[in-house]
């Protein structure tokens, strides 16, 4: 991606570049090169041109779960409704064609102007650079200097032609026309730019800008810290996305700190408009008092957890209980958590038992993972135990909600389980039939002895019912009960 745009931007800047030259010095442009101009135009041409319908069509985005749409038909359409397709559209307008009226002097060059439209890509590869490279204060000098030359081959450019319009040599503010004339031009414009006064020291308080400075003061501080501890790079890689996700979404790493200027009862009404219909929303909280929920609203934290990020495993001890606002997240298990028991979307809640709960109640029941990119609202143990203090009836049905749902829950988990372990749990094992011989030798006995074989059947017939039993046991309990008799038939006679 990165090279496409670098492709695309060394497009944009020759045009950006060349234009201005082409239309004001006329010496650069005359019949024996037009021909190579037009080939350097056109093979720049071709590969805009691929570009908007080769590559951008099959761009991947984010759709409203947060979740990368990888649909041909999807992307094509995003990049038509939302995207710059007809920005890019317009700048290859073929407006060549009128260098059959106008001709194909210098300033006919005008008519490739439109192509200008597309500088967005030079601002997006310049970002680009500055989130993956080490060293970022480099990338950005580069575009504070190609800022600065270009300013000034306007400048040169505009001076040329003032000059050739008043006349070269014509007076002392003009062009003499010695020497190169490009190079003398920039000279004066390059000499004009850095001698115009003395100018304010640039600083990180421009009110305009604070809020850009201060994420990109964190996001060096950050980068500079993974390259000199060495942290690897799948792992530096999801750093670097989660803090441009956080501020291409929140412009700021803590939500919270933007409302903090704001008296709190101004900061109340605002979270109440923006939270509280996503947590009067939530099911665990139906029927509680709504000056609970207005507590709890002041309370909720946002969590932005990228895809494939676990937001809590099996086991843990649960203090917070996740409201989703953006996205999608998955409740997972079995090996490699490759089984997907359900999917959870926008406004559903989980995490209440081990919240609400005590003892082994408090323990994650499964392990749940984020979809795409997912935002969250946190609500934590002793935010909700603070809260309910005031509240001792909302409390009590919070504590029956939390049990029937832990019941809930085990019986879900009772259904999950696999067919083997079912059957292992539930089936018990049946004790083989009495042999032949022993039916024969009992209906030969005496009513005493056959009493007293009886409860002792009876006993063996309880051992062997166990689940645990086997058949090796099974039949040992068989010649026990065979030994017996025979030992009482031998004292009877």
């Amino acid at each position: 991606m990165i090279v496409l745009l670098g492709i695309q931007s060394f497009c944009v800047l020759y045009n950006a570049w060349v234009i201005p030259l082409r239309v004001t010095f006329h010496v650069y442009q005359h019949a024996d090169n037009i021909y190579l101009w037009m080939i350097f135009d056109y093979i720049t041409d071709c590969l805009s041109l691929l570009d908007t319908f080769l590559f951008k069509t099959r761009l991947m985005f984010l759709d409203k779960d947060g979740i990368y749409c990888t649909n041909s038909q999807g992307m094509i359409k995003n990049y038509v409704t939302a995207g710059r397709f007809w920005q890019d559209i317009l700048s290859l307008a073929p407006l060549d064609f009128l260098y059959l009226v106008f001709g194909l002097h210098g300033r006919a060059t005008l008519l490739r102007l439109p192509r200008l439209l597309r500088y967005y890509c030079v601002e997006t590869f310049f970002d680009r650079l500055d989130a993956v490279l080490p060293y970022p204060t480099v990338i950005r000098l580069s575009r504070t200097v190609n800022v600065m030359l270009y300013l000034i081959h306007i400048t040169a450019c505009a001076f040329y032609a003032f000059s050739d319009m008043e006349g070269i040599d014509s007076s002392p503010f003009v062009f003499n026309g010695h020497g190169n004339a490009y190079i003398r031009c920039f000279y004066v414009a390059l000499k004009t730019s850095v001698s115009i006064g003395i100018n304010p020291k640039p600083g990180r308080d421009r009110p305009a800008t604070r809020n850009i400075d201060e994420y990109t003061f964190k996001f060096d501080l950050i980068s500079q810290y993974m390259y000199a501890m060495h942290v690897p790079n799948d792992t530096m890689r999801r750093v670097k996305e989660w803090c441009q996700y956080t501020w291409k979404t929140q412009r700021s790493f803590d939500e919270l700190s933007i409302l903090e200027a704001l008296p709190f009862k101004m900061r109340v009404d605002v979270t109440l408009d923006v939270h509280y219909k996503t947590l009067k929303n939530v099911k665990l909280f139906h029927g509680c008092d709504p000056g609970l929920l207005k507590e709890l609203v002041v309370k909720l934290q946002p969590l932005i957890f990228l895809p494939g990020d676990y937001i809590c495993k099996k086991g843990d001890v649960g203090k917070e209980m996740f409201i989703i606002t953006v996205g999608q997240v998955q409740v997972v298990g079995g090996p490699d958590d490759s089984i997907v028991f359900v999917t959870l979307g926008v406004g559903v809640c989980f995490g209440e038992i081990a919240l609400l709960g005590t003892g082994k109640m408090n323990r994650r029941t499964a392990n749940v993972r984020a979809v795409g990119y997912t935002t969250l609202y946190v609500l934590y143990k002793e935010d909700l135990t603070e809260a309910l203090t005031e509240f001792p009836k909302d409390r009590e049905l919070l504590a029956r909600k939390a049990e029937k749902a832990a019941a809930e829950v085990k019986v879900k988990q009772e259904t999950r389980l696999p067919q083997s372990e079912k059957l292992q749990r539930d089936v018990v094992i049946p004790a083989p039939g009495d042999p032949s011989m022993l039916k024969v030798v009992v209906k030969t006995m005496p009513e005493k002895i056959k009493a007293k074989f009886q409860e002792r059947e009876t006993k063996a017939k309880t051992k062997v019912r166990s689940a645990q039993v086997d058949e090796s046991q099974t039949v040992m309990a068989n010649c026990e009960r065979i030994t017996v008799l025979a030992s009482e038939l031998i004292n009877r006679r």
